[in-house]
């Protein structure tokens, strides 16, 4: 259905009435999409700082996040198809990007609507509307009635509008993640009797659902995940108040699923089931066992290793041939695959996904491999590999031919990585006046190795280099794209070296023995806990966070560090469970 030209004004009307009709639960111009207003001036509540020191953990302390937290593009495309399925629609990939903080993109503090994306919002909400009344089965499950009101039926007017009530009230429990207001349902259903006219075609009765959904879907309580309540009965303990069970079920569902929560969820939260820690571990562990669970793992082991940069790879292809076959896509389907077995079909943990020999790969992969019997290049098929030349997820194809360059492997993009994405050691950035690129090879050193040392060599490197090339030198048996070699020309590889560590030094021969160290080493473990930290809450770790660290790691250590089981650990904490309280 199309939407009259001139109807535009008469939506901004509506919307400015249903503001009114629901209190400060809408912007002033919620109907027109520009939502930007819900988090300006909102309350802050990054102070003041409850830092305790570390080993003061009696009770630990929640730290400061945003009241009013945006869906990311991902969460509101995953909340839209959970809502409404079979929508065809993917309105996100129009949305201008969601920026990375912290090589995150769900920061709540970065998490902003400008005016584009506020109208992004609303054509994408046009677009879902007409869209879901064209094909009335994606609304079935919203209210029983609408099994019958697709084509219009025989409903009269007062059946029309009783089922309009109930779709008002099913639907918009979904959307809102919590049971609509009186108040609220009175304005919803102002909104569905304004809809006849405004649409060049269509029927009553859908085009005033069609207004519904639009006006819904572009509601702040569908944009924003709300903690606004003052927790059950004003409940409060010192600092921090507790969540109601509906701001808990939007919490867990957003962890585990990135979407929002399901009637069973919410039935949940109104039976007061999430009051406590069991009950919260409960509906934990039946979302863990919903195929939804995968798409948050994936989403954060993704950004973690920053898997984007796997697109577009460009190799000399006169050295490296078969490289023109290999796809972005493709390196990045071996990555999610592999960590989709290991977390939920092994139901391993951190020390596989840095170990694991195995991996899955079509027929353009495998030539790289050295897989022979893998010809199909659409299949991704379980191979093992060598154990001695592969180990996890850090000497796949993907991620070494994306720390390298063109004609040469990269020890000092690899070391770098090394250091920041397992290590959590901060690097400076190298000074402005210094080559970052190392001399071209014109003889006089065999191996990169050789080269890479002699560049680096100087004082003015060495306080850097001295702890970024030994971690990169140990992944120097791969060249460019990812090939295992045992030789650089003439010369034997040299994978050995030793990484500064807490004080101590990891020594290694080779990248497997680096694999392997580092699945054990507690710095290494410490930091995979605090990259989900920062995914899993939406923010960066403060000082009062150290007992929540705390806490959690010592829980994942007794659990050998198991995806799952970390997740779990995440919702059983009071950081979870407990808000900071405004000022």
């Amino acid at each position: 259905m199309r939407r009259r030209a001139d109807s535009r004004h008469g939506l901004l009307a509506l919307g400015l009435a249903l503001a009114a009709a629901c209190g400060v639960d809408e912007p002033a111009d919620a109907t027109t999409g520009d939502v930007s207003s819900a988090t300006d001036g909102a309350d802050d509540p990054t102070e003041p700082d409850h830092g305790a020191p570390a080993d003061e953990c009696a009770v630990e302390t929640p730290g400061p996040r945003p009241r009013l937290v945006r869906l990311t593009h991902a969460q509101y495309e995953r909340s839209v198809h959970d809502l409404l399925p079979g929508i065809e629609h993917s309105p996100a990939r129009e949305f201008i990007a969601d920026p990375l903080f912290a090589g995150f993109d769900n920061n709540a503090d970065a998490l902003t609507v400008s005016a584009r994306l506020a109208r992004d919002y609303r054509r994408a909400a046009e677009a879902i509307a007409a869209e879901a009344v064209a094909a009335p089965s994606t609304l079935h499950g919203a209210a029983p009635c609408l099994a019958d009101a697709g084509d219009e039926l025989a409903l009269d007017e007062v059946e029309a509008e009783a089922c309009a009530v109930d779709f008002i009230a099913r639907f918009g429990r979904r959307v809102y993640r919590r049971p609509l207001s009186e108040a609220q349902r009175a304005a919803y259903l102002e909104v569905y009797r304004r809809g006849p006219g405004l649409y060049e075609e269509g029927a009553a009765f859908a085009q005033g659902i069609q207004l519904v959904l639009e006006t819904m879907l572009q509601s702040p309580r569908f944009l924003y995940r709300v903690e606004l309540s003052t927790g059950p009965g004003g409940a409060a303990e010192g600092d921090v108040i507790a969540l109601d069970g509906y701001e808990l079920a939007t919490r867990l569902s957003y962890l585990l699923w990135n979407s929002t929560p399901d009637d069973a969820l919410l039935d949940a939260a109104a039976d007061g089931a999430l009051a406590e820690p069991e009950g919260i571990e409960q509906q934990a562990r039946r979302l863990l066992a919903d195929p939804r669970a995968r798409a948050p793992v994936l989403d954060f082991h993704a950004q973690w290793l920053g898997v984007h940069h796997y697109e577009g790879l460009s190799k000399d292809a006169a050295l490296h041939p078969e490289f023109a076959d290999v796809s972005g896509a493709a390196l990045q389907e071996e990555t999610r695959r592999f960590i989709e077995h290991v977390v939920f079909e092994l139901e391993e943990g951190y020390a596989a996904l840095m170990t694991a020999p195995i991996s899955f790969v079509n027929a353009e992969l495998a030539a790289i491999y050295g897989v022979t019997h893998v010809a199909d290049p659409e299949e991704f098929v379980r191979v093992e590999l060598d154990a001695d030349e592969r180990a996890g997820l850090l000497t796949q194809l993907g991620f070494l031919a994306a720390h390298a360059q063109p004609d040469a492997s990269s020890p000092i993009l690899r070391g770098v990585f090394v250091h920041r994405q397992i290590l959590c050691n901060q690097l400076p950035p190298p000074p402005d006046d210094v080559e970052l690129e190392p001399p071209a090879d014109n003889g006089v050193y065999e191996t990169t190795r050789e080269r890479i040392e002699a560049h680096t060599s100087s004082p003015y490197c060495a306080s850097c280099h001295g702890l970024i090339n030994p971690a990169g030198f140990a992944f120097e048996h791969f060249d460019a794209v990812g090939r295992y070699r045992s030789h650089e020309g003439a010369a034997p590889i040299d994978a050995a070296a030793s990484v500064p560590v807490d004080g101590d030094a990891l020594t290694f021969t080779d990248h497997v023995d680096l694999a392997s160290q580092l699945a054990e080493l507690e710095q290494a473990r410490r930091c995979y806990l605090e990259n989900w930290f920062r995914y899993a809450y939406a923010r960066e770790p403060a000082p009062v966070d150290a007992c929540t660290l705390d806490g959690l790691h010592a829980r994942a250590q007794q659990r050998d560090y198991n995806v799952q089981e970390l997740l779990v650990a995440f919702t059983q904490t009071r950081t979870f469970r407990f808000r900071a309280r405004d000022e």
